[in-house]
């Protein structure tokens, strides 16, 4: 009965989550209220607050979703053969992919202002958290493995990834038209010159 239960509960909250998710595309998130959100779900108000908390909650779930599939993929493909800067691409190219899938340019363009600063922007720390943990374990396997420097500040370098990231990742789905491959052209140059600091390589 717990599991039965369990899978209930997480079927409700996807209901919520998908509900939110088209309010916010159709009327924008600030607009959206969690009543509409109940009555586009079909449960109370009281429901999506004992579920979420907040409207600012779901719009976390909501982004950490795709965040969770790239760094699920990107963690199956490494090896030990792996090299650090295609690495921190990867992950950072797989983040990139599935954000623009899950929301649009629209809904993108409107949170912009609100990511990095304000009210929004702490309740969204956890999602910056989840990306950074995931970059520093990133970091730590290659530097297990000798390609990436004994005394790198792995902290430092994982938040500096997740910042820089984020500011790029909002210019390219705050465009017109998002061009992916200069986008990916223009990461892996920024990475290379922040890899240039951390393989062993460059030290010989």
């Amino acid at each position: 009965m717990t599991g039965l239960r369990e899978r209930q509960k997480e079927q409700r909250r996807q209901v919520i989550a998908e509900a939110a998710l088209a309010l916010f595309k159709r009327n924008g998130f600030v607009a959206t209220t969690l009543e509409q959100i109940a009555n586009q779900a079909g449960v109370s108000a009281p429901t999506v607050v004992n579920y979420f908390g907040s409207k600012q909650e779901i719009l976390l779930a909501l982004l950490k979703a795709p965040d969770e599939q790239a760094m699920v993929e990107a963690r199956s493909r490494l090896d030990q053969d792996s090299d650090p800067l295609d690495a921190l691409c990867e992950l950072e190219g797989l983040m990139t992919h599935y954000q623009l899938q899950a929301m649009p340019a629209s809904l993108w363009r409107e949170l912009a202002p609100f990511l990095f600063t304000g009210e929004l922007a702490q309740a969204l720390q956890p999602w910056n958290g989840a990306v950074i943990e995931e970059t520093k374990a990133l970091l730590l396997h290659f530097q297990r493995l000798g390609t990436v420097r004994a005394n790198l500040d792995i902290d430092v370098a994982a938040t500096l990834f997740n910042q820089y990231a984020n500011i790029a990742f909002i210019r390219l789905a705050t465009e017109p038209t998002p061009d992916r491959t200069a986008h990916a052209r223009h990461m892996r140059s920024v990475l290379s010159l922040m890899c240039h600091g951390m393989l062993t390589c460059q030290d010989t």
